[in-house]
């Protein structure tokens, strides 16, 4: 019995540590799972509105202010939602960034529809971007990571087999359509996989194969009631058609697809007039064509002046047919070169991405060091800059200080010599050339001050401004006595009648400023202002009177 027991207890405890064991690991993943949930309420609603309203989905996604503040889930989500619904509403998927968020946190492990889906709306980037066989890459990888057989897995497919076909990889293109097909079978989306068999038939020129296709994928939307692609169909058919030379029939459909489509679909009009040709309707054939030209880029043009050309041709107008076929020739080089440029450029794209991929880090990070140093250099010029230029105007400063010391000093000179000197007019011209000279120099120290910025903000001023600057007044008024001190003590030397605001008067004269600041910057109307220069005009000699109010400066 006591064995009995302690092996019983030892089994006991073997079993319990098992259960805390396996306990644990449970909590550890329950816990994992509830750590990588979404917890955003937005990006749920947002997910739930995608496939039935993805331009609310959108509006909802946009709102989100920060989305780099949000957790690692659900800013991986955001990324993936944000590209899918701007797929969804024909916005240009031009940069790879945000989707590479979801895809570097789902990963291509797993299997996970919004795995599948970060990789997809990734190869759907690439191939907006003319990097197909990146697209296909994605493509493949997200149908591998596909957990369920559903239309998304379809639309993966659809979409590889137009890669394909691109590529002009028909029998892979073909296999691609009818996985597709065969997920869609006898559900709505069935039209287009086999819209897509028909037209790689076509293609591969087995009419008669297209034409069985494109009647089942016809047969199949008017069951459907959805008339969103019968004018497409019915253009497929058309150009079947005509392709069989069966043009009454080819003319039949195209008439249909354009009263569903309306004039306005550049490529079916191209395929009337096309057909018109055909049935030798020239006068249709030329109306649709010349109807046509200002719309269409330069293939529908290259269609147009070639079909013109066969239109004139066999009217007989050999002269129209001469320069439609110029036209033509011109248009079909441009085009040769746009095609050479642009398969030069694919394959130089190839060649590059990856090495671009490589090099991006580093550039990036050089850059932000580049921005960083080119950002404090700018710094440092501009503290030694202003630092030069406030030393230089300092310099200025000085040196007119200096130049206006030196006048008074020849001013004190000036009234010596006139006391000892008989020579009037020699006296008086040197005065002349003195007042001038000290007249220069206040501009020039009126212009290094603020007061100067301030004169012209007020020559520029509405009259809502002139009065928010009116608080001003004063400043101004004492910064340009204290800049024309000299002159305003001569000229009240050799008039003693002139007032204060006579002086002042006549500086700002001399500043050439118009009459608004005057009457601003006086408190005066344009009638007093015209007494006051009356009663200057009586007190001072014509020829300084002449100089202060002359007419440069009115």
């Amino acid at each position: 019995m006591k064995t009995r027991c302690c092996c019983s207890k030892r089994y006991l405890l073997v079993f319990f540590s098992l259960l805390v064991s396996v306990g644990s690991i449970l909590m550890s993943v329950f816990l994992s799972s509830c750590s990588s949930s979404v917890k955003s309420p937005l990006l749920l609603s947002a997910d739930s509105l995608m496939e039935i309203y993805p331009d609310s989905a959108l509006s909802i996604l946009e709102s989100i202010s920060s989305p780099q503040k949000l957790p690692r889930a659900d800013r991986a989500l955001y990324a993936l939602l944000l590209t899918q619904a701007r797929h969804k509403n024909y916005i240009a998927l031009e940069d790879d960034s945000l989707i590479k968020t979801a895809v570097e946190y789902y990963g291509d492990k797993k299997k996970s529809v919004r795995a599948a889906k970060a990789h997809y709306y990734w190869g759907a980037t690439y191939r907006e971007k003319g990097y197909t066989s990146f697209a296909v890459e994605e493509y493949l990888t997200a149908i591998r990571l596909m957990p369920v057989r559903d239309e998304f897995l379809a639309m993966i497919y659809d979409n590889l087999a137009e890669c394909y076909e691109e590529d002009r990889l028909y029998n892979v293109a073909m296999e691609n359509y009818r996985a597709a097909y065969q997920i869609l079978k006898g559900g709505n989306g069935q039209t287009f996989p086999i819209r897509g068999i028909a037209r790689v038939f076509l293609l591969q020129n087995e009419k008669d194969s297209a034409l069985f296709y494109y009647q089942r994928a016809l047969d199949s939307i008017l069951a459907d009631q959805d008339s969103s692609l019968v004018g497409a169909l019915y253009h497929d058919l058309a150009m079947v058609y005509n392709e069989k030379k069966d043009y009454i029939q080819a003319d039949k459909y195209i008439s249909k697809a354009i009263m569903l489509l309306g004039s306005d679909a550049i490529n079916t009009c191209l395929s009337k007039a096309q057909i018109m040709l055909n049935l030798n309707k020239l006068d249709s054939a030329n109306y649709f064509f010349s109807n046509n030209m200002d719309e269409s880029d330069i293939y529908g043009k290259a269609v147009c002046y070639d079909g013109m050309y066969q239109i004139a041709k066999k009217k007989g107008e050999w002269k129209t047919a001469v320069e439609n076929m110029e036209a033509y020739k011109i248009l079909y080089d441009s085009m040769q070169i746009m095609t050479d440029n642009e398969e030069l450029n694919r394959l130089m794209d190839k060649h590059q991405l990856e090495e671009h991929k490589r090099l991006l880090s580093e550039h990036t990070r050089t850059l932000i060091f580049s921005l960083i140093a080119v950002f404090f250099s700018l710094i440092i010029i501009c503290i030694f800059c202003f630092m030069w230029n406030d030393r230089k105007r300092k310099k200025h400063y000085i040196a007119l200080q200096h130049e206006l010391t030196q006048k008074r000093v020849d001013t004190m000179l000036l009234k010596e010599e006139e006391i000892s000197e008989s020579n009037k007019e020699h006296i008086d011209k040197k005065r002349s050339e003195l007042t001038e000279q000290q007249i220069q120099l206040c501009i020039s120290v009126l212009k290094t001050t603020d007061c100067y910025d301030q004169l012209e903000a007020l020559e520029r001023a509405t009259h809502k401004q002139l009065l928010v600057m009116r608080s001003l007044r004063k400043e101004i008024r004492s910064e340009i006595s204290g800049a024309f001190v000299d002159v305003m003590v001569n000229l009240k030397e050799r008039y003693p009648a002139l007032t204060g605001d006579d002086l002042f008067f006549c500086v700002l004269s001399l500043l050439c400023c118009s009459k608004t600041v005057m009457m601003e910057l006086m408190d005066a109307t344009s009638d007093a202002l015209k007494t006051r220069k009356n009663r200057i005009k009586n007190k001072m000699d014509a020829q300084i009177f002449e100089r202060v109010f002359g007419v440069d400066n009115q």
